[in-house]
């Protein structure tokens, strides 16, 4: 009898273990954190910080910056919009490009219309976007990040017959240069990819015609985002973030 009551226990007890629901694993972010509220803060190699943080989740999702990005500050990579389509992440450029050569062709001309009033203006282009990268990373992968002709004219004391043409260029390629582990001030990450890209843009008006080169490296880890950028300025790294 003793045995028959232990057995019976030990179903009952089996029974109702069976019944537990078990924890729903953690969901991880997506490749590229896309969700709105995710937020990363960077520190400068100058000590200054500034925070990056999803604020829409439209078709085309917004990027705002805290503090406002200077409007003397053309950084292709640090975008106001962005989205995700096919397993391609394009960033929205239109007003960089648009600002750069407002103030990048009027410093290249200056000194030949000293005292005249100038404006540029560009013909219409289609919402241009470049290619930040396609997912996943795969190292030693190259691809085209943006090719982009853009023409258009100065105009001096707003008078149509005194209009000067011009055409400016842009070039970005983009390379996975390597894959290993980074230790930032946020924290030692792995699966950590560097990417390298090469910026060129080349400007014609008059007799001047320029060339810039620009390289900006990126470490990349997927599910959290940038985590460390190089340039001409310095080291940028990431100091903290939240993920949604």
């Amino acid at each position: 009898m003793r045995f028959l009551l232990t057995l019976c226990s030990i179903v009952i007890l089996s029974a109702c273990g069976s019944d537990e629901i078990p924890e729903p694993a953690e969901t991880k972010p997506n490749y590229f954190p896309d969700a709105v509220g995710s937020r990363w803060v960077y520190r400068n190699i100058d000590g200054s910080e500034w925070t990056r943080e999803i604020t829409d989740g439209n078709d085309s999702q917004a990027f705002t910056y805290i503090p406002l990005v200077s409007e003397a500050e053309i950084d292709f990579l640090k975008p106001t919009s962005f989205r995700v389509a096919q397993n391609k992440i394009f960033f929205g450029v239109t007003e960089k490009i648009d600002r750069y050569i407002q103030i990048e062709l009027l410093t290249l001309v200056k000194d030949d219309f000293e005292g005249l009033e100038v404006d540029v203006a560009l013909e219409p282009i289609s919402s241009p976007e470049l290619l930040f990268f396609q997912i996943p990373l795969t190292s030693d992968s190259q691809w085209e990040v943006l090719n982009l002709k853009v023409n258009g004219n100065i105009t001096l004391q707003n008078l149509t017959l005194l209009q000067i043409p011009f055409e400016v260029y842009f070039i970005i390629r983009g390379e996975v240069v390597s894959e290993g582990a980074i230790e930032t001030l946020a924290g030692k990450f792995e699966n950590t990819y560097q990417l390298k890209y090469k910026t060129e843009i080349a400007q014609t008006v008059l007799s001047h015609d320029e060339l810039t080169i620009r390289d900006q490296t990126i470490w990349f880890v997927p599910h959290v985002g940038i985590v460390r950028i190089e340039d001409e300025r310095g080291a940028t790294e990431l100091i903290e973030h939240k993920l949604k």
